[in-house]
């Protein structure tokens, strides 16, 4: 790399955020379901490469005190910025340095995660080689290397519209008119292509993705010169020529073929497990992906593909499910519909399966490990059911085979570590002290689920800074009375009560944000 690729990032600084498939706990469960034997808790080293502003690392390690983590950027404006952080929260556990990933060496050591979000697509072809020699010398024995870059078949798309953005830019050397006039020139040429061709469609549908991305975003992904898309198979192939393989993509669900048409179902069912990265690779050209997030490891590490219903017994569950019926009861026969934060919907007749979802619903977002889960699902049953049939075999693997539906298509979660969280009001609640602090300059706070909560109410990121555990609940009371006596009160923000309080407190623990 170079001092201008440095300064390009500290003329625009690109805000980061914690990215959830990089978590570490994540891809120790992914690794684990794989066959993989990840390394202990209290012995997990994480590095990142372009960790930015470091809060992606940060994030983990406040809630990972006996872990350690390390973070190299190029851009000194960056990592000054999540020193700071670092400093302002108290972390021993984190190192951040400024330094140019070409210039690490062996001494750096050996890590459980090496994490490289970003970075691939849009550094020189000497980095990129670079990268791999890095997972190759650094990762442990048991190690995972997470690498996210642009894709095809989906960003030839980007290209088109990133060719013409390019192409106009390159007379302009401030950033912002770079910006400015990237949008500009993409607008006029949206705007006069036919509407009913397949060219206008694309460049409408892509300009209509140009407005929305943030100005750091756009500068720094579609208009890098370096930026460059690969299909998984080009990848994979640069990953194997330095002692490494495949393990999967980063997202479970991805194995689930049911969303494709039969057809496509009976094709990619076909393929070996000796062949699983071409799968996906087919899979890609299905799917149109354009942005991938890959996990390799070590090209001697023993994969075992065929992974089992019975799996998840080995693991922390974890579901937003809710059922969609105010009347709902296990134990009362027929189909029991259930939501998801998300919106998608699961459905099943099976009563000791409804009593699990049930029960994952009103503890999500904290997990349940398998065995307390099937005790709970039992008791809750054992009043109005047979414990006979409860008990058997045969209804235990049903529960099973339903729970791994769901994990497979992303309705239930698996963690081979459960987060560290509580959904329990204590007498003496508290947030997390990252939540907090960063409660205190923006509505964006990071959750112990190492994703992104937007605080919409004033009154509510108040309350979020008082949360700190010394206060009992009558005190939260008066305390945020007193913060928010100027606000304006709406029937959406009213007055702070004991009943106000508890809703928004119950509000705040499902978002992941109270400390156990």
């Amino acid at each position: 790399m170079s001092e201008d690729k440095a300064n390009r990032y500290d003329d625009v600084l690109y805000q980061g955020h914690p990215y959830e498939e990089t978590h570490f706990a994540r891809l120790a469960t992914l690794g684990s379901l794989y066959g993989m034997e990840p390394v202990p808790l209290p012995r997990t080293g994480v590095l990142e490469l372009g960790c930015g502003n470091g809060v992606n690392l940060i994030s983990m390690a406040y809630q990972y005190p006996e872990c350690r983590f390390t973070g190299i950027d190029l851009s000194r404006r960056a990592i000054d910025t999540g020193l700071a952080s670092v400093a302002a929260l108290g972390l021993p556990n984190v190192e951040l340095r400024h330094c140019d990933i070409t210039d690490i060496t062996p001494v750096l050591g050996r890590f459980d995660y090496i994490i490289a979000h970003g970075v691939y697509s849009w550094v020189p072809p000497a980095a990129r080689d670079k990268m791999m020699t890095i997972f190759a010398d650094h990762l442990a024995p048991h190690g995972i290397a997470y690498v996210s870059y642009n894709a095809h078949p989906g960003s030839h798309l980007r290209d088109l519209v990133r060719d013409v953005m390019m192409y106009h830019v390159k007379g302009f050397a401030e950033p912002a008119k770079q910006i400015t006039q990237a949008r500009a020139i993409l607008k006029m040429i949206s705007e006069s292509t036919d509407p009913t061709s397949v060219h206008g469609a694309v460049m409408r549908d892509q300009f209509a993705r140009v407005e929305r991305m943030p100005d750091m975003l756009l500068f720094h992904d579609d208009l890098d010169e370096n930026g460059t898309a690969f299909l998984l198979h080009q990848v994979v192939d640069h990953a194997q020529a330095h002692g490494l393989q495949y393990l999967c993509d980063a997202s479970f669900s991805r194995r689930d073929l049911n969303r494709h048409p039969e057809a496509a179902r009976n094709v990619l069912a076909q393929f070996p497990d000796s062949e699983f990265m071409a799968r996906d690779q087919y899979q890609d050209f299905i799917d149109g992906y354009g942005f991938r997030r890959t996990l390799l490891c070590r090209a001697d590490v023993h994969l075992n593909r065929a992974i089992e219903p019975d799996c998840v017994t080995r693991f922390h569950l974890a579901s937003s499910a809710a059922p969609v019926s105010d009347t709902f009861d296990p134990n009362d026969a027929g189909t029991a519909e259930f939501k998801l934060e998300n919106g998608y919907t699961m459905a099943t007749d099976h009563q000791l399966s409804k009593a699990a979802l049930f029960l994952l619903g009103k503890c999500w977002p904290a997990a349940l490990s398998y065995p307390i889960l099937l005790e709970k699902a039992r008791n809750s049953l054992a009043a109005r059911t047979d414990t006979t049939k409860t008990c058997s075999d045969e209804n235990t693997q049903t529960l099973v085979q339903i729970l791994f539906d769901a994990a497979r298509v992303g309705h239930v979660e698996l963690a081979l570590h459960p987060f560290r969280l509580t959904t329990t009001i204590s007498d003496r609640p508290q947030i997390s002290r990252l939540a907090r602090k960063q409660a205190e300059t923006a509505n964006l706070v990071t959750n112990l689920r190492h994703t992104m909560v937007r605080l919409e109410d004033e009154r509510v990121r108040q309350l979020l800074m008082l949360v700190d555990g010394t206060r009992r609940r009558d005190e939260l009371v008066s305390d945020l009375r007193e913060k928010t006596a100027d606000l304006p009160l709406s029937p959406d923000e009213p007055a702070a009560t004991p009943e106000i309080v508890d809703m928004h407190l119950n509000r705040l623990a499902k978002l992941g944000l109270l400390v156990a």
